[in-house]
């Protein structure tokens, strides 16, 4: 695959004395790039997309959550549109998922820390849809970041995705993701997605299956029970592991309490 170059336009515009070989993703380009000593994460949207504007909004929206990356510029560049970014120094999670193996103070905290940052998210009525170790960045102290918000859902908007379809990451997806049911889509969805990754980080093993049939297979059932060794983290998981949202916690501090015993 050719290397890809930052154009010598907006390497000038943005003041840009340095940058990293960037990360693709879909119709995304980010590069991390320096400007004035310090690093930016600068992404490069190459299509007009609702998807996009809506993410952009939630980061302006909650610009003072600091587990949110803060959004400093957006532009168009000829037909992209161009968003300079907060950089979070740290590591993603999936890539320290060893650390939680096993140790249940650090991955109840973990997952309790996400859920207030995303209490206010949710608060207002938005659903991130995506969250997975790939999108949460940990900081060096070991305080969480929750990144792309690129499939969230506004929930008193239209959905933009087409009929019989939905969005998600295979193996930390709901049972409503994997059957497209969109009016079920609501907070007590991240609640599920959080559940799974509770799960994979203290156990090492994903809940549901290693394969999206599998995983579709399990969710055909009624039921599906798992065990843990950390009692807290088996009624949490066992609290928000139902395949009915309606059977999930139904208040976020309900949520947040089932992590705080």
């Amino acid at each position: 695959m050719p290397s890809i170059s930052l154009h010598q336009g907006l390497i000038d515009h943005f003041n840009i004395t340095a940058y990293s070989t960037p990360k693709r993703g879909g119709q995304k380009i980010v590069f991390i790039v320096t400007i004035g000593g310090k690093k930016f994460a600068l992404k490069i949207i190459n299509t007009a997309d609702e998807r996009f504007e809506r993410e952009i909004r939630i980061c302006e929206q909650f610009n003072t959550n600091n587990g949110i990356p803060k959004i400093i510029r957006v532009e168009k560049y000829g037909s992209d549109t161009v968003i300079l970014e907060e950089y979070i120094e740290g590591n993603d999670l999936c890539d320290v998922c060893s650390q939680y193996r096993n140790n249940e103070p650090k991955t109840i905290k973990l997952i309790y820390d996400i859920g207030i940052i995303l209490k206010p998210v949710w608060n207002a009525r938005y659903v991130h849809r995506d969250l997975k170790p790939q999108n949460i960045r940990i900081r060096p102290n070991g305080d969480p970041v929750v990144l792309d918000f690129g499939i969230a859902r506004a929930l008193d908007e239209e959905t933009i995705t087409v009929t019989g379809s939905q969005p998600l990451s295979v193996f930390f997806a709901s049972p409503e993701q994997y059957t497209a049911q969109k009016k079920l889509i609501s907070y007590r969805t991240d609640f599920f997605c959080l559940g799974i990754i509770a799960y994979y980080l203290y156990t090492a093993v994903l809940p549901f299956g290693r394969s999206k049939e599998e995983i579709y297979d399990t969710f055909q059932k009624n039921d599906f029970p798992v065990t843990m060794t950390s009692k807290v983290l088996n009624i949490f998981c066992n609290s928000v592991f139902k395949k009915n949202p309606s059977e999930r916690p139904g208040r976020i501090e309900a949520f947040l309490n089932l992590l705080s015993q």
